[in-house]
């Protein structure tokens, strides 16, 4: 930062120049510097302090070398002059205020938040979260929080593909469906007049309201990790299921069936040469959904691995496309982390890059997560 001896002398510097005889012209009108106006000829005017100045027109046709220089210098000085006042006035504010230099982002940003008193009609129109590599919109219905996981390094298709002729056919970057079910038998959680959804665009914070249960989300700048707290006060808590469900699905019938070399919790889409499958795994009471993109030389997999901190949990597969977490019914808080990775080494594991992932996080509380984000 420049002192303030020195933006003093810049002021003098520049009320010295500014008011020199050969910056005289900062008080002609303008019809006395367009030549169009004045006729295209050198103007004699009188300035305001009663002195005749003679304005050289620089379009003039007469080639008068000397004064064409003297116009020049002129220009020359006044810039010069617009230089030091510049470098006086912001040196000046920059030591007698603060004020303009320390901003209330929190403030200012919160313009920008999201609350809906009503929960939204469509997963579209979800709230999103993300760290700039995965993230989600989440959404409600009466009994569930949903996400779908994105991650941006996933690409499912090579660039001399056959299987995707148009662009909005490609289903780059999705990884899978989440789903947070609150309620097995009784009222309706996510509904009502208690229930309210925000987003704190500042802290990358949504946070859901419901009858006796509050949830908050946020994905976390340290690690490609989606945390979930979920805080159950109901007077009889129920289970909390964590469904991880696969994007796409389809199973082929023939007249006689042969073992699938995917066994019974595989999925295998074909698109001309391009081959998409899904699989469902579970290891050491996480729930892992993993995705193998192929086509000629490409290659491409992405994996989820989601686990609960905080309450015992069992895992279990519930459908042909769905893995299923069950945390234990009881009242306060519970941590549900849900990590992603994304490869395109076919000798690597992407389900243990997503439990690396997942590992990081688990030593940490909601609160630690959030602080991590807020000091990023």
């Amino acid at each position: 930062m420049i002192p303030k001896k020195s933006a003093m002398l810049a002021v003098q510097a520049a009320s010295v120049v500014l008011t020199s005889s050969t910056a005289k012209s900062q008080t002609l009108p303008w019809e006395a510097r367009n030549p169009i106006v004045a006729g295209g000829q050198d103007v004699q005017i009188t300035n305001t302090t009663g002195q005749n100045i003679t304005v050289l027109n620089l379009h003039s046709r007469i080639p008068d070398v000397s004064r064409r220089g003297n116009c020049i210098n002129l220009m020359k000085t006044e810039f010069a002059a617009v230089c030091l006042s510049l470098l006086a006035v912001g040196t000046a504010v920059a030591e007698t205020s603060d004020s303009f230099l320390k901003y209330d982002y929190r403030s200012l940003v919160a313009h920008s938040d999201l609350s809906f008193d009503t929960p939204v009609p469509s997963s579209h129109d979800g709230m999103p979260i993300g760290n700039g590599r995965v993230g989600t919109l989440v959404w409600t219905t009466p009994a569930a929080l949903h996400y779908q996981i994105n991650h941006d390094d996933l690409f499912c298709f090579g660039n001399n593909t056959l299987a995707s002729p148009k662009g909005h056919t490609d289903y780059s970057s999705g990884c899978g469906y989440v789903d947070i079910n609150m309620v097995d038998f009784g009222a309706d959680v996510f509904a009502g007049g208690k229930f309210n959804q925000r987003l704190s665009v500042y802290e990358g914070l949504e946070s859901a309201d419901g009858h006796g249960v509050k949830t908050r989300s946020l994905a976390w700048t340290d690690g490609d990790v989606i945390a979930t707290e979920v805080d159950d006060e109901r007077s009889q808590p129920s289970a909390i299921n964590i469904d991880l469900r696969m994007l796409r699905y389809a199973q082929n019938f023939t007249v006689k069936q042969h073992p699938s070399p995917l066994g019974l919790h595989g999925a295998e889409i074909r698109t001309g040469d391009h081959v998409a499958i899904s699989r469902l795994d579970i290891r050491d009471g996480k729930i892992l959904l993993t995705q193998e993109f192929t086509e000629g030389n490409f290659y491409s997999a992405s994996a989820i691995a989601i686990g609960v901190v905080g309450r015992e949990a069992k895992a279990s597969y519930y459908n042909e496309l769905t893995v299923r977490l069950s945390a234990e019914p009881r009242q306060g808080k519970a941590l549900i982390l849900t990590a992603a990775a994304v490869s395109y080494d076919r000798n690597e594991n992407v389900g243990d890059l997503a439990l690396k992932q997942l590992a990081a996080a688990q030593g940490k509380s909601f609160d630690d997560l959030l602080q991590d984000n807020r000091k990023w």
